[in-house]
């Protein structure tokens, strides 16, 4: 078949199924439950300090890992967008949207998901338009910023012995940077033959990506905020399932009707991509001061949506 992109490009899309798209993480979730002092009702560990309305003071630390649990939100995205990077030939071939689900471009290398999300991609080596950790001033979902007059064929095959190719023919008139990236390197007009296998390999060792997010969450008895980024990280990193650290730069929770507070302790924490759309590693602790009484929470993610919790007395 044959489609028109408006004056760019158009493409005959030659048989694609059961290719060799990127198949994700198949790293599974721990499936184990957790075990909460939260949901406990004995609440172990506050036996000693516990005063006044107990589930009210504990509600703020609900809410915050309520909170946390965006950060699984967040991946998800960040991992959808690199396969989606990686795909940019094969959907055009085949007809299908080009642009990464939630994000728009909103200029000077940076993807934005909202107000919470923003992605920032860098060039991860030197190239004829750019040094490395210079920031990729263009949009990577956008095709003419890979070929002009463009005519893209994919076909999908599998062996006998299983594997799946998808191979991707490129005859164009002219050519952008993002061909660079992709490592099809040719003359200034012509054709090119390549595989996505070669063009993820080559974009995930092209591409940096830095990541930040912001969350504001208005409870009902709560107000959480928090900010993380996560540095510079090849693309081959994500599509190699992760994982992606998530640091901690300012952090605030605070509830009007208890007068509590949260102050953070320690923040160890990363998003890894799973079979089941992701999980958290790693441990947040933090204090509850200004209520009733005063108490440490521990979050432990074992490679879980939902951490294990601990309770404590304040010292």
């Amino acid at each position: 078949m044959k489609r028109h992109l408006g004056n760019w490009i158009w493409v005959a899309f030659a048989c694609l199924g059961g290719c060799n798209l990127p198949q994700g993480p198949t790293d599974a979730e721990n499936t184990a439950p957790p075990v909460s002092a939260l949901d406990d009702p004995a609440h172990p560990g506050i036996e000693a300090c516990v005063a006044g309305d107990v589930e009210a003071e504990l509600q703020i630390a609900r809410d915050f890992k309520d909170s946390c649990h965006e950060m699984v939100v967040c991946g998800g995205l960040s991992a959808a967008f690199t396969i989606t990077l990686v795909e940019l030939l094969v959907n055009v071939a085949s007809g299908n949207p080009t642009e990464p689900s939630g994000f728009h471009y909103v200029g000077q290398g940076r993807y934005a998901a909202g107000t919470q999300m923003e992605l920032t991609l860098k060039l991860a080596h030197d190239t004829s338009f750019g040094k490395a950790g210079d920031v990729i001033d263009f949009d990577l979902f956008d095709v003419s910023n890979y070929f002009t007059s463009a005519k893209i064929q994919a076909s999908a095959s599998v062996s006998f012995t299983g594997k799946a190719e998808t191979k991707i023919s490129v005859e164009f008139a002219g050519k952008g940077n993002g061909a660079e990236l992709m490592g099809l390197a040719s003359s200034a007009s012509g054709s090119i033959e390549t595989d996505l296998s070669t063009i993820a390999e080559n974009l995930g060792q092209s591409i940096l990506i830095e990541t930040k997010i912001s969350m504001n969450d208005e409870r009902e008895t709560s107000s959480v905020s928090y900010s993380l980024e996560s540095p510079a990280t090849l693309l081959a990193k994500f599509l190699e399932s992760g994982p992606m650290d998530m640091q901690l730069v300012k952090v605030s929770a605070n509830s009007a009707s208890t007068g509590q507070a949260i102050s953070v302790k320690d923040w160890a924490m990363q998003y890894k991509a799973s079979s089941s759309s992701g999980t958290l590693d790693g441990s947040i602790q933090f204090e509850v001061t200004g209520g009733a009484f005063d108490y440490v929470a521990t979050f432990d993610y074992p490679h879980r949506k939902e951490p294990d919790v601990a309770l404590a007395c304040a010292h």
